[in-house]
């Protein structure tokens, strides 16, 4: 049986986000506004909700297990569930604080009832299998590629990840994570990043509006033909 047959079969079910999980919880859950920089979950707690994007977009930082390594991301209404991955790994604690970046709106539904659902519905666990599938893939290829670059490279690497993982209709992304985010999560100082984002503008790499660092289509092109990729 050919195997891209059968990913085409079974493609609808690739996404779990409110747009979906809707269609399923009926008159469950409860909408909550949030104002920018404000909390939705914090770090430790126990995850009695599970959270479903309507609008807006919450970042997060992630900690690893070792403590030292952490990455932030960024949840929109696309991809957006906040506290399912500690619910369908049965954890205790949320492994992340996830705090707005603009006003959001979610859907609070109870993590209990949200896993009886996922548990009892087919088509929500396939759901579910590509979307950790997905993440799983996309940390294994990058995980650590990221520090065999060196200097200004580093920042490159990062910046093209960030524009492909960001563009929507736009071809314009707007790179809403602070100097000091992007230094913690590359491995750098902020001086440092400060220094390359200044070359990247000379080099036109990237922008800058109203203080808000951008990058086009083209930006994105000419920076992934600048950057000395590494074979690993």
């Amino acid at each position: 049986m050919d195997l891209k047959k059968m990913w085409e079969k079974y493609a609808v079910e690739t996404k779990l986000n409110f747009s979906v999980i809707s269609d399923f919880i009926g008159e469950h859950g409860t909408e909550l506004v949030f104002k920018p920089n404000s909390v939705i979950i914090s770090r430790g707690e126990f995850p009695n909700n599970v959270y479903f994007m309507k609008e807006g977009i919450a970042i997060g930082l992630r900690d690893y297990e070792d403590g030292r390594d952490y990455s932030y991301f960024q949840v929109d209404k696309t991809n957006g569930n906040i506290g399912l991955l500690e619910v369908l790994s049965r954890k205790e604690q949320y492994i992340a604080t996830i705090t707005c970046l603009t006003e959001v709106t979610v859907l609070r539904v109870d993590s209990a009832f949200v896993y009886q659902l996922i548990m009892s519905n087919l088509s929500l666990l396939r759901r579910c299998s590509v979307l950790l599938a997905e993440d799983l893939y996309s940390r294994s290829g990058n995980d650590g590629i990221l520090y065999h670059y060196k200097g200004i490279d580093r920042l490159r690497y990062y910046l093209i990840l960030y524009y492909e993982n960001n563009r929507r209709q736009t071809e314009s992304v707007c790179i809403n994570n602070y100097y000091k985010d992007i230094a913690s999560q590359i491995g750098v100082s902020v001086r440092t990043v400060g220094r390359s984002i200044n070359k990247l503008k000379k080099l036109n790499e990237v922008s800058s509006t109203d203080r808000k660092l951008t990058m086009s289509k083209q930006q994105y092109e000419k920076m992934k033909q600048s950057i000395v990729y590494m074979d690993y």
